[in-house]
Formats: C-alpha cells, structure tokens, sequence
C-alpha cells in the first residue's frame, strides 16, 4: 500500500511538473525573469531527489515520468509551491472485518441403539389358567340329638298328665318288684305309689337289645298280676284300675302303665320319643 502511495504522488508530482512547463514554454516567448529560473531550478532539485528513491526506481511509471521530468523546461519553468507540497496521501480504506462464521450446529445427540437381531424378543408368558374353586365341602350332618333319658320322658309325662304322689324304685326293688334282671336294660325308671291305697305305677325301660324286649314285657306281666292281688279284696276300684294296665313299645323302649288316664299317657310318651 505504502509503494503505491507512494508512486501516485510522484506520478502527480510529475504531471503537474509537465504542465508546469508547458505553461512555461508559452510564457518564454514572453521573456522569463532570472528569478524564475532560480526558483525552478530549487525546485527541480527536491523532485530530483525525490526521483533517486529506491521506490520510484522500482516502478516502470515513475521512471518513465523521471525521464521527461529531466527535460530542461522542467527544471526552468517549475514552481516551487506546487512541487514542494506533496499532497496528503489518501488513507486506506479498512478492510472489511470477516463476518464471523456460525458456530457448527451441535451433532444430534447418538441415534438411539438399535435392537440387536440376534437376540430373540423371550416369549410372554402364558397366563396361568384360573384354578378352579373347589367345590366347598358340604356341611356334615349335625349329630343327632341325644335319645332322650328314661327319666326325661317319664317327667315330660307328667308334665302333661296329672297323677298322685309317685316315688322311684331302686333298682334292687325293681328286680324284686318286676323280675328283671338290671343287665338286660341300659336305662330304666320306675315310679310307684307312695301310699298302698293307689295302684297307679309308671315304669319306662330302655333294653340294651331288641331281643330282649320280651324279658322285659314278661316282668311287666308279672308285675301287674301282682298289684292285681294286692287290691283284689283290698280296694275293688284300684283292683280294676290295675286289670286296665297298658305296655307299649317304641323302638328300645318299653313302657308299662296303670291309671286312669293311660291313653294320654301313652300319647305323651310317644311325643316325647319323636
């Protein structure tokens, strides 16, 4: 940039020296005055020098320029102010600063992983077939009531149909009263009257076996007979009240009655069985 500066204020220092002259040669004819002369030849001594830099030597303008500036008219009829004022050299225009490049876009983040082939996808499980629901277990049976008591049954007899003042036998008395023998029955109860001017008597057996139920009946027998003679002679009316007397079977059980009332009795008993 410098050179070329440069090199342009010699060229224009040059042309302005030839214009100078020109105008000069036109003047001569006019006679110049030896003040004149001097003043040019000052002045063509800077542009001389000016002309011996190396810059100048080096460009083919300046030295073409340099030739016709040895021309005497240019050393006579140049002007001091004009080749002395070297005009301002013109400042370089700024370079345009490089617009900044845009920053690389950043790369999209890793490509999610493809699946690898090889592998096989494992098979979902099957889902497990419903158990079936076992089937609840049916309730058992309830138990049987418990067979009522020998003793159970003559008291809900009772409980239904009136009789006079009875007491239990013993199981000795019944032996010796009926002729059973107590291996025979499981479960017995004899009451008797408790005073021997009534013949009413309510007895419930309960044999162990069904064959021996016809043991049990012939004691029955036997015990009747025996009241009968008692009150033979004794009380007529308790004579036939004990040639009314009543044995019924239900099941094991054996019942022997004699009293007015035998048939609720009866009823009663078998309600009680049911």
């Amino acid at each position: 940039m410098k050179k070329s500066a440069l090199s342009f204020l010699l060229v224009t220092a040059l042309l302005g020296s030839l214009l100078t002259a020109c105008s000069g040669n036109s003047d001569k004819n006019n006679s110049v005055p030896p003040s004149a002369t001097s003043s040019a030849s000052a002045s063509a001594s800077p542009s001389a020098e000016a002309s011996e830099s190396p810059e100048a030597d080096t460009s083919p303008e300046a030295s073409g320029s340099a030739e016709v500036g040895e021309s005497p008219n240019a050393e006579t009829d140049a002007s001091p102010s004009e080749s002395s004022e070297p005009s301002t050299q013109p400042e370089a225009s700024k370079k345009p600063e490089e617009s900044k490049q845009p920053a690389p876009s950043k790369k999209p983040s890793e490509p999610s992983k493809k699946p690898d082939p090889s592998k096989s996808p494992e098979p979902s499980k099957k889902p497990e077939p419903s158990k079936k629901p076992e089937p609840s277990e049916k309730p058992e049976p309830s138990e049987k009531p418990a067979a009522p008591t020998t003793g159970d049954i003559v008291s809900a007899m009772l409980e239904q149909v009136e009789q006079p003042m009875l007491m239990d036998m013993s199981a000795e008395q019944m032996e010796t009263s009926y002729g059973i023998d107590p291996k025979l029955v499981e479960d017995f109860t004899v009451k008797a009257p408790l005073m021997n001017v009534k013949t009413n008597e309510i007895a419930v057996f309960k044999v162990k076996k069904a064959k021996d139920v016809a043991a049990v009946k012939k004691g029955m027998e036997k015990r009747a007979e025996d009241v009968q003679k008692m009150f033979e002679s004794y009380l007529p009316d308790q004579y036939e009240n004990a040639k009314n007397y009543k044995i019924v079977t239900q099941g094991n059980y054996v019942l022997f009655l004699i009293s007015e009332s035998a048939d609720d009795l009866e009823k009663a008993f078998k309600d009680s069985l049911k």
